[in-house]
């Protein structure tokens, strides 16, 4: 929903209303109304005409595309993510399209990648009947019968396995984007591409729609590239903003500064409002489980790696999404430091013995792990109150 705050507020002053007024008159709490006014929460559609009958207008006036817009014509109400927005941009750059011309399209487009992912299944046969004919070994993962399954039943985005340690289903739709990509890997790229849990439809995050203008746009820099693509930044309002400042049109080297320069600052707004939220949350903990905050920090102190360790399998992005968002506590265990998984291992080398040991068989690698599943637990209500 576009939805114009600023004009709420001039309507509520033209009808000599308050915020106070208004959340009254449609029963909604005055946080609420603070939100729209400020425009971080846009209302929903039902709360939308509450609000115009109480201002004496029409929901269009602060939603265009609210209702019908002329006749044979259906309004389609959605959110969709900063990445599919920052998708809709690039294409309406390279090839002139508008999201409501991209959206006519979409049933289309939709039917097709379902085509090929219910064909998923019979491509990897075929791959397996390949590798068997050559002396190789079959490359299909367990629990293939169940993407069969999925294929058969026309469920494009895989069906959920009930055995999640022995065999692995896959989002048929996020691999069919996958393999069709592969084939245009001129335009778009897929190397980012988050894709989708099993069950669940896959969105834009991380698919670069345009290789060329990605390029443009993040000045050739990996990490500003997969935050564009992930969403991380919205380009139409830094677009907006920088065409302000200058009072004009933008060239592509203007418009991947500004880029560049709202997204260093929104990285130390966002880390510096994360600072203060952990903060008061462990605060929160340890102000009611004041002996198991203490263990915590312990553990975290003689057993984790320092901030800016990550792991080998981080991107780019990943590492500044931990260090932009402390408030997740994005912390790993040092094995080195874990003296019975050591031990183990050693142990298991000695001879040429082959022996499977994992670090979550050691004692403080398991004790890690409940203080943090308790502290999930605790985090869901500190949140809500943050709020």
């Amino acid at each position: 929903m576009a939805f114009k705050a600023e004009l709420l507020k001039k309507k509520l002053k033209a009808e000599g209303k308050s915020r106070d007024e208004l959340a009254a008159a449609i029963k909604k709490h005055k946080r609420t109304v603070s939100r729209w006014l400020a425009g971080t929460n846009p209302p929903k559609p039902k709360d939308l005409e509450a609000i115009a009958r109480v201002l004496n207008c029409k929901p269009q006036d602060f939603d265009p595309f609210f209702a019908d817009v002329d006749l044979g014509e259906v309004s389609i109400q959605a959110h969709v993510s900063a990445a599919s927005h920052n998708a809709y941009e690039l294409m309406r750059w390279r090839y002139g399209v508008s999201q409501k011309q991209i959206m006519e399209l979409a049933p289309v487009l939709f039917s097709i990648v379902a085509g090929h992912a219910l064909k998923v299944p019979v491509q990897d046969d075929e791959v397996a009947r390949l590798a068997f004919e050559n002396g190789l070994s079959d490359p299909r993962l367990q629990g293939g019968h169940l993407e069969d399954q999925a294929s058969k039943l026309k469920k494009c985005f895989g069906i959920e396995t009930s055995h999640p340690g022995t065999e692995t289903s896959r989002n048929l739709f996020s691999e069919a984007i996958v393999r069709l990509s592969a084939q245009i890997s001129d335009h778009v790229d897929t190397k980012w591409f988050v894709g989708a849990a099993v069950e669940e439809a896959p969105n834009a995050a991380g698919f670069i729609s345009d290789i060329e203008l990605v390029e443009a746009l993040s000045g050739g820099q990996p990490q500003l590239a997969e935050a564009i693509a992930k969403g991380r930044i919205r380009l139409s309002s830094v677009l907006h903003q920088a065409k302000e400042a200058k009072g004009g049109g933008l060239s592509i080297e203007e418009l991947a500064k500004a880029i560049r320069e709202a997204h260093e600052q929104g990285m130390e707004e966002q880390r510096k409002a994360g600072l203060k939220k952990l903060k008061a949350w462990r605060a929160f903990y340890a102000e009611r489980h004041p002996e198991l905050a203490a263990e915590y920090d312990d553990l975290v102190a003689k057993h984790c790696h320092e901030e800016g360790w990550y792991p080998e399998r981080y991107t780019d992005d990943d590492r500044v999404q931990s260090w932009v968002n402390p408030f997740q506590e994005d912390l790993h265990l040092n094995e080195d430091t874990l003296s019975e998984y050591q031990s183990r291992k050693a142990a298991a080398s000695e001879g040429g013995k082959i022996a499977l040991v994992f670090p979550f068989e050691d004692p403080i690698y398991r004790r890690f792990e409940e203080l943090q599943r308790h502290r999930s637990k605790l985090k869901k209500q500190f949140e809500e109150e943050w709020a």
